[in-house]
C-alpha cells in the first residue's frame, strides 16, 4: 500500500471526524487490491466500543443493490421474468395498483407508487411480514401512470422481493443467503429483524440540537429497501464478484448497470448510472452508484469502472456529507485536484 495515499486518505476522514462527527469504516480499492480499510469513532458511544473493519453496519438503500442481483439471479433461472404482470407472482396486489406494473418498471423506479411506506401508515414497534407490507401497500394509490416518470420509492423494492419470495418458496433473507452471502463468504452480512439482531452491529446515532442520541428504523417496514446489515470488507467482495460471472451472466451485468437518461433518474436495476471525470486528459469514466442514508445510518459504495476503483463508506451517524468525503478519497487515488474538476456536477 502506498503510505502517502493512506495518510492523504486519513487526514481527509480525520477532518470529516472534526467537522461533521463522523464514525464508521471505510475501504478504498483499486485494480482488485484494497489501498485504505479503516475504521473510525464508536459503534456503541455510552459502551466505549469503537469501530472496527468487521463492524456490521445497517446500509439503508444500498439493500436495493442487492435485490437487483437477486431478480436477475432468478430470471437467468426461468423463475421470473423482467416484462411479466407484478401481479403473477403477487396476486394479493390490488388489480389497480398492479395491473400495468412489472419488475422492469418496479427496478427502475417508474411505477408510480409513493415513496416511502411511512408516507402511507403508521410504524408499530414490531416485526411485519411480507403479507402484512402488500396489505399496507393495498390501501394506497399510484401517483402517475407508470412509466410516464422515474420517482425513487422503496415500495419498488419490496414489492421485488416479496416477488423473489413467492417463486422460491423461500424468506428473500434466504435467498440473499444462500445465492450471494454464502458463495461469497460474506460471513458478517445479512437481513436483519429485532429478533435476530446482529451481535456485532454497530448503533444508529443522529446529531440534534440537545446532542447526539440514538436512533433507528424498524427495518422489517423496509423490507428489500434498507433491511442489510454488512461490513466495509463483506461489501468489497460483492463489488469485486460484480466484475466477474461468480453472481451473474455478462447479459445480466450488462442490464443491471443499462442506466437511463437524467429525466429517468440515470437509473439501472438497483444502481445509478452517471459519469465522473478521470485524470486529466482522458474521457469521462463511468460510475456506477447507490448509498443510503436511514435513522443512524448513511452508506456509499461508488464503483469508478474505468479505474477499476471502489470506494465504500459506512457510517453510523446522521448525518455527514458521505458524497463529498466519497468524491475527495476517489480525487486522491486519481490524483486529481479540486481545481481540476472540470464539472461540478461530475464525482
Amino acid at each position: 500500500m502506498d503510505d502517502s495515499l493512506s495518510e492523504k486518505m486519513d487526514e481527509i476522514l480525520k477532518n470529516h471526524i472534526e467537522e461533521d462527527d463522523y464514525q464508521g469504516a471505510v475501504l478504498v480499492a483499486k485494480d482488485g487490491k484494497i489501498l485504505f480499510n479503516k475504521a473510525y469513532g464508536f459503534a456503541n458511544r455510552e459502551n466505549k466500543i469503537k469501530n472496527t473493519t468487521k463492524t456490521q453496519f445497517l446500509i439503508g438503500s444500498l439493500t436495493k443493490s442487492f435485490v437487483a442481483v437477486s431478480v436477475l439471479q432468478l430470471v437467468e433461472d426461468g423463475l421470473l421474468d423482467l416484462n411479466e404482470p407484478i401481479r403473477t407472482y403477487i396476486p394479493e396486489l390490488k388489480e389497480d395498483l398492479g395491473k400495468d406494473l412489472t419488475l422492469h418498471i418496479l427496478l427502475k423506479h417508474q411505477s408510480g407508487f409513493a415513496p416511502h411506506l411511512e408516507r402511507i401508515t403508521n410504524f408499530e414497534d414490531k416485526d411485519v411480514c411480507s403479507q402484512e407490507i402488500i396489505e399496507i401497500i393495498n390501501t394506497s394509490s399510484l401517483l402517475f401512470k407508470p412509466t410516464t416518470k422515474y420517482q425513487y420509492s422503496n415500495l419498488n423494492y419490496t414489492l421485488s422481493a416479496i416477488a423473489i419470495e413467492k417463486v422460491t418458496g423461500k424468506s428473500y433473507a434466504q435467498v440473499l443467503q444462500e445465492r450471494s452471502f454464502t458463495p461469497l463468504e460474506m460471513n458478517h452480512s445479512g437481513v436483519e429483524r429485532k429478533h435476530n439482531k446482529p451481535k456485532n452491529r454497530a448503533k444508529g446515532y443522529r446529531k440534534t440540537s440537545f446532542g447526539i442520541t440514538n436512533d433507528e428504523n424498524i427495518v422489517s417496514y423496509a423490507l428489500g429497501s434498507g433491511d442489510i446489515f454488512s461490513t466495509v470488507e463483506d461489501l468489497y467482495k460483492w463489488d469485486q464478484a460484480l466484475y466477474t460471472n461468480t453472481l451473474l451472466s455478462d447479459k445480466s451485468i450488462a442490464l443491471l448497470f443499462d442506466g437511463e437518461n437524467s429525466k429517468l433518474g440515470n437509473y439501472s436495476y438497483g444502481f445509478r448510472i452517471t459519469e465522473y471525470q478521470r485524470g486529466k486528459g482522458n474521457r469521462n469514466g463511468t460510475l456506477m452508484r447507490h448509498g443510503g442514508t436511514m435513522d443512524g445510518f448513511m452508506s456509499n459504495l461508488h464503483r469508478y469502472s474505468d479505474d477499476n476503483l471502489t470506494v465504500i463508506i459506512l457510517g453510523n451517524m446522521r448525518t455527514f456529507p458521505i458524497r463529498k468525503m466519497t468524491r475527495e478519497l476517489k480525487e486522491i487515488v486519481l490524483d486529481l485536484k479540486p481545481e481540476d474538476r472540470l464539472n461540478s456536477k461530475l464525482e
